[in-house]
């Protein structure tokens, strides 16, 4: 029989927190990565189901206008509650866009029959328990096999999303596109002002970038944002120079909300399959959240798809440092 433990206060903080099977689902799920680990989600927990609503007040208004970073960021919450129900013991029922008038509500989850959990479903919990994003370069001197590049393809051709894996020489185009985004955002005032925002929080805030997240500027193929240009980053690089590094574009067919709610699901269960192989994902924005630079990975995709983000795959290194995370009951409401 397969089990799982749960940790009391999974992504809850300290204080004491209710009961219940859902409660405990979206609380572990409190553990996804969001864009600038701005955590952009409201949870409404309501007659035997838990409603998704994106929390307008932490998007990166200028950086993110349209909201597509924030509604990936709450698909890959929406599937780690999902994961989480079903390791509990319950088939995950999720309803999307339950209500077309109410933009901001993304979906319901509620919890279906009881079942048993099957090793995949409590080996997908402590992935999502123990993963962590790396920004370190890899020191690795060999590439990722390639049947795990496929399996990672795979978890995300399941949602309907794809994922293309950049070629060789395509890596000068995603390394131009990369750097020039970072330009194009530190030259403008508002953009910056959205960086500054989620990068210098007050440590009551238990939110954004911090220091110890953060890899002081080494050379790599393709750049790595400079998210503290005024602060020291305090995690070791180590020796690595991200030389096999593997990139990835993960995109989808359509660009709209419920398109960009279903790529954060794809991108969950790829982060998860990722961590259950060993393989560290890197997730970077800065090439889509400039139009110009977005339309280039476009072309790199040969315009069948429209870029989401772009993704470093390596081999998984040591130890890191937890992101910082509300408590439950500043992002649960019952």
């Amino acid at each position: 029989m397969a089990t799982a433990e749960f940790p009391e206060s999974a992504g809850t903080g300290p204080q004491r927190t209710p009961s219940g099977t859902l409660w405990r689902a979206v609380s572990i799920a409190l553990r996804a990565p969001s864009i600038f680990n701005t955590q952009p989600w409201r949870w409404h927990l309501r007659s035997g189901s838990v409603w998704l609503w994106a929390d307008r007040t932490r998007q990166m208004t200028h950086i993110d206008p349209e909201g597509r970073l924030l509604i990936v960021s709450c698909g890959v919450a929406l599937q780690h509650a999902a994961c989480a129900l079903a390791a509990i013991g319950h088939r995950p029922d999720t309803q999307r866009w339950p209500d077309p008038d109410h933009p901001d509500l993304l979906a319901r989850l509620a919890a279906g029959p009881v079942r048993e959990p099957t090793p995949d479903d409590i080996r997908a919990l402590h992935a999502i328990l123990s993963r962590r994003t790396d920004r370190r370069p890899s020191a690795r001197d060999t590439p990722l096999a390639t049947f795990h590049l496929n399996a990672l393809r795979g978890a995300v051709e399941a949602h309907g999303v794809h994922l293309h894996l950049v070629r060789d020489e395509q890596l000068p185009v995603l390394a131009a596109a990369t750097a020039q985004a970072e330009q194009i955002e530190f030259a403008d005032p508002e953009l910056r002002d959205d960086l500054d925002r989620w990068t210098h929080r007050d440590a009551i805030d238990r939110d954004g970038i911090t220091p110890e997240q953060v890899v002081p500027a080494v050379s790599r193929r393709i750049p790595q944002r400079t998210f503290l240009p005024d602060r020291e980053a305090h995690l070791e690089p180590g020796d690595g120079s991200d030389r096999w590094a593997s990139y990835a574009i993960l995109f989808t067919d359509a660009d709209d909300r419920r398109a960009w709610l279903t790529a954060g699901e794809a991108l969950s269960s790829l982060l998860i399959e990722a961590a259950q192989r060993h393989v560290s994902v890197n997730p970077m924005s800065s090439a889509v959240e400039v139009p110009a630079t977005r339309a280039q990975l476009a072309e790199l995709l040969c315009h069948v798809g429209h870029p989401v983000l772009t993704l470093r795959l390596s081999p998984a290194g040591g130890k890191l440092p937890r992101s910082p995370r509300r408590a439950a009951t500043d992002a649960i409401e019952t």
